[in-house]
């Protein structure tokens, strides 16, 4: 399953009155609640008026242009509340889409998301019997108190290998994705261009070509991919420092004319808050390589055009 985490847009608010309700924790043997009890003011100060006030924000998780999962936080007196500083969070998967992993990513992409805006800390209630409390433990949550039936859970960024393993788990996800850009060649297959770019990315290739915008970004891939095939486009090695990246890589490609074009090359990419590309710029470098003293200390230079992507 090839899964996009990304952040929400405004006009995917709405969405979240049914993850809300897919966050209710119900029993098994219990008869599951009406859809109607996410009206509760209780539960209404998760949805109320989202993306308006200061610290609102959210995540989604997509697969094939289908958002099956959210996780968002504000500013709220709600079941978790810690004090007027401290987000409180909330996080739900439609239910054929867990126990996949999805919820670790929008978690730790949610949790990173603050950090870069302030917060150093995250709050959250559940239930006691729910599964999900295993998976707040893994990301960082500690109990801080018992309510009830419920456990409020508390997440302190500053604490020793926090930040380190939200790092970890970013550069992770930022491997995935450049993964999936270079399959999408291999296979000659959109599987997210425009989730996978900012709507105001910039690509540039090492000869010459920029392309700007994820729209310009697919066109250029569809119509490129109508008269090439790419064969090879091997990963060698990452580096990744703040919001940048930097991927080593070996290129083969055949054109429709039998042209072959074979080289090395190094891309360096750019991400925003919410783990979309923003700018890649490819460098590129002729596989066929040669020493041109290799007869004397004139150097001797073929005449070719030189290869590069």
């Amino acid at each position: 399953m090839n899964t996009i985490i990304r952040e929400m847009r405004p006009e995917e608010h709405n969405l979240l009155r049914e993850f809300l309700y897919q966050a209710i924790y119900v029993p098994e043997g219990v008869e599951p609640p009406p859809r109607s009890v996410v009206d509760l003011p209780e539960l209404q100060v998760y949805l109320a008026d989202f993306g308006t006030r200061p610290g609102d924000h959210g995540l989604v998780a997509e697969v094939e242009k289908k958002v099956i999962g959210a996780a968002w936080c504000r500013m709220m007196e709600d079941y978790g509340h810690i004090d007027n500083d401290t987000p409180s969070l909330a996080i739900s998967l439609l239910p054929e889409y867990r126990g996949q992993g999805t919820g670790t990513q929008l978690l730790n992409g949610l949790l990173r998301l603050l950090w870069e805006n302030g917060y150093r800390q995250a709050s959250l209630s559940v239930q006691k019997e729910n599964p999900a409390l295993r998976l707040y433990q893994r990301t960082g949550f500690r109990i801080v108190a018992e309510r009830g039936t419920e456990y409020l859970m508390l997440w302190d960024g500053t604490q020793g290998g926090q930040q380190e393993n939200m790092n970890m788990d970013a550069e992770k996800q930022r491997e995935s994705k450049i993964r999936q850009w270079f399959s999408m060649w291999l296979d000659k297959r959109d599987t997210g261009i425009e989730e996978l770019f900012t709507q105001d990315a910039v690509y540039i290739e090492s000869w010459g070509p920029e392309y700007r915008g994820s729209g310009k970004i697919k066109l250029w891939f569809d119509e490129w991919n109508s008269r090439g095939t790419v064969e090879r486009w091997n990963i060698r090695q990452y580096f990744h420092r703040g919001n940048q990246t930097v991927v080593e890589w070996a290129f083969r490609c055949v054109m429709a004319d039998g042209t072959v074009q074979s080289f090395d090359g190094l891309s360096l990419i750019r991400w925003n808050e919410a783990g979309q590309i923003c700018f890649l710029q490819e460098f590129g470098c002729n596989e066929n390589r040669y020493d041109p003293y290799a007869q004397g200390n004139a150097p001797v230079f073929r005449e070719e055009q030189a290869l590069w992507f």
